[in-house]
């Protein structure tokens, strides 16, 4: 851990403020406020529509896909250390995220349209991991970051107009996703170099 850089060690403080926040004050004042203002001025527009597709879109389960896909395909040309750390970005981002919706147990702002545990927002989570891996593994670097942060903006708005979040929900999603990156970073080789020693392969 002794690697890690500050500014990770200060994501994870401001993330576990926000836990705190959603698991002693689910229904605090600023959220409750902030959603129902934005729900209610976007409320039978075509924002709302916008919404609905953006959040499609860039859906978590479909971005989730292609990471494997990409992994699995990086895996086959004998990219190890890519393969590993898209997979590993991947795996552990979805899997903890869950873990903490089930934990923390927040209900939805609209928990009748939209079921599960509202913090972190999945789709934020994933939307940064998505981008971030891209933009550490793959040399269109410039496209990549212009298409990030569209993405962070589209998917932070599409989230709070359809009322599937609260504020606090998709800005800890976001820290969550960054959070995710900067690990797999520092310990991606670690994680190649236990996986070379078991099988053998190694990058070409």
């Amino acid at each position: 851990m002794k690697n890690i850089k500050i500014l990770t060690y200060a994501k994870i403080i401001f993330f576990i403020l926000l836990m705190a926040i959603a698991i002693i004050y689910p229904k605090n004042l600023f959220d409750f406020i902030l959603t129902d203002m934005i729900t209610s001025i976007f409320k039978n527009s075509i924002f709302l529509t916008l919404a609905k597709f953006i959040s499609h879109l860039l859906h978590d389960k479909i971005l989730l896909l292609l990471m494997g896909i990409l992994g699995i395909f990086l895996f086959f040309i004998k990219e190890y250390k890519k393969s590993i750390f898209i997979l590993g970005s991947a795996f552990f981002s979805a899997s903890i995220t869950l873990i903490l919706k089930h934990i923390i147990g927040r209900v939805r702002p609209l928990p009748d349209v939209f079921s599960g545990g509202s913090f972190p927002s999945g789709h934020s989570v994933v939307v940064v991991v998505f981008f971030m891996a891209l933009i550490f593994v793959i040399n269109k670097k410039n496209l990549l970051k212009k298409l990030f942060t569209v993405s962070i903006i589209l998917i932070g708005f599409s989230r709070l107009v359809l009322g599937a979040h609260y504020f606090t929900d998709v800005l800890a999603g976001m820290l969550l996703g960054s959070i995710f990156i900067d690990l797999m970073k520092e310990y991606y080789l670690k994680l190649y170099t236990i996986f070379s020693n078991i099988t053998g392969l190694e990058d070409e």
